[in-house]
């Protein structure tokens, strides 16, 4: 056991001394929350307000123009005039013209600007206003229907809520689509990144020789599991991290946000009491929702149980991660180089590739047969069962799946075992299956 220590210290150490781990856990997910940011940042400055003028020829837009804080619009005579004030005056930005048609619904349109292209900002205002005009006019000349009543039937919609007939919990189906994704996607990356972190080390340490001076000091199965458990727990400090760093930016916006946080609970008990109690919790919802509009995002947020998913992610990656990487680490004790390997890394990462491409499928029927499968199967179960998780999986599944992925973990340490022991002294010798399953069936020999 000692030895298998000193192995896990020297593989953890020297891995997490480099700047490249460093880099990628601290400075990668700044970079990305960068990259969504500043374009939301940008997009969300307030504009220099733009001077429009407009010249209608139809008689059917020119005292309909709204001005807004981002753009005004300006009744001009003639085009020669408005083309003249624009070419003279840096006041205006633009000209909107509608020329008359000879039919009685106008179908063109043109914005003339002088050296500076309008804003996208302009563009699409002008292009809503003109459509809500036209189709205000057709509305009330041809139906008799008023834009206000228009407004009243197009913004009448019902909002489903789909709740657990036994926690009464809200569904919040997009937001646990986006989480189980992106659960799915990072165990994914983690265990196979991970695992090839293993089976790289194995393989360079046989290419120089360096393996045929650790096994005098440690035992084969020695060396494999402290390699194995050691780059491990280089993962589980680079989730521990993601995880800190996450928890004080929510911390942070929490502080700055509180009452926004609040009102997303009261909201979300207010649509659970709702579905239970009736109109005795309509009051209690609609107080809420007047207080202040809280987005479904972070309504959704609230409703989820971080702390489950947390352990669980962590369960998953360490049973997956330790069941793949021990798989990974014999491979690369019977190649000696990248090429080699992919006959067997191959079929080793199918199982996790095919769940993987299966995912939209499983979205159809997050509680089907082929997700409870894929999720009971352990080979399979990390990915499959975190994309399931935020939907919410029956107790037994989740404990058949841990308690399949706990026991195949020691079957595949053994097969690895015995792989590891009789490859990592081979060198020039190009290895089969069928060498494989003739190692499997061959009686390990006691000094080993």
């Amino acid at each position: 056991m000692h030895k298998i220590l000193l192995v896990i210290q020297r593989e953890y150490l020297t891995r997490i001394k480099k700047p490249s781990f460093w880099i990628l856990t601290i400075v990668v997910p700044i970079l990305m929350a960068a990259i969504y940011a500043i374009p939301i940042y940008l997009a969300s400055r307030p504009l220099e307000k733009a001077t429009v003028m407009v010249v209608d020829e139809t008689g059917l837009f020119q005292q309909s123009f709204e001005s807004s804080a981002d753009v005004q619009y300006l009744a001009a005579g003639s085009l020669d005039y408005a083309k003249q004030q624009l070419q003279d005056s840096d006041s205006y930005n633009a000209i909107i013209y509608i020329p008359a048609r000879e039919t009685t619904i106008p179908t063109d349109a043109f914005l003339y600007y002088r050296s500076k292209t309008p804003s996208m900002t302009v563009q699409s205002d002008v292009e809503r206003q003109l459509q809500t005009i036209l189709r205000n006019n057709i509305l009330l000349d041809v139906h008799n229907i008023s834009a206000d009543d228009y407004n009243l039937i197009s913004n009448t919609k019902m909002k489903i809520h789909t709740l657990d007939i036994e926690t009464g919990r809200d569904g919040y189906l997009t937001i646990k689509v986006v989480l189980g994704l992106i659960l799915a996607f990072l165990i994914f990356m983690a265990i196979f990144s991970f695992g090839s972190q293993v089976m790289r080390g194995v393989m360079e340490e046989k290419t120089n020789r360096i393996v045929e001076v650790i096994v005098c000091s440690v035992r084969p199965f020695q060396l494999m599991m402290g390699k194995v458990v050691g780059i491990g727990l280089v993962g589980l400090t680079q989730f521990a991290l993601w995880i800190l760093l996450s928890g004080f930016v929510l911390l942070g916006i929490n502080a700055t946000n509180a009452d926004l946080f609040q009102q997303a609970e009261q909201q979300h008990q207010g649509i659970t009491e709702l579905a239970t109690k009736g109109a005795d919790a309509t009051a209690q919802m609609e107080e809420a929702q007047a207080m202040q509009v809280v987005p479904e995002l972070l309504e959704g947020l609230v409703s989820i149980n971080f702390p489950l998913i947390i352990g669980l992610f962590i369960f998953y990656f360490l049973l997956g991660y330790l069941l793949y990487a021990s798989l990974f680490a014999a491979a690369g004790a019977i190649t000696d180089n990248e090429t080699d390997s992919q006959q067997f890394t191959l079929p080793l990462t199918i199982p996790l590739l095919l769940t993987f491409l299966l995912l939209p499928a499983m979205l159809n029927e997050p509680s089907g047969a082929l997700s409870t499968w894929l999720s009971i199967i352990p080979f399979t179960s990390p990915v499959a069962m975190m994309f399931r998780i935020p939907f919410g999986v029956p107790g037994w599944q989740a404990g058949l799946s841990m308690l399949l992925l706990f026991l195949a973990f020691p079957l595949c340490i053994w097969i690895a075992a015995v792989i590891y022991r009789r490859g990592i002294l081979l060198y020039g010798k190009k290895i089969t299956w069928k060498d494989l399953f003739h190692w499997l069936g061959k009686k390990e020999s006691r000094k080993n």
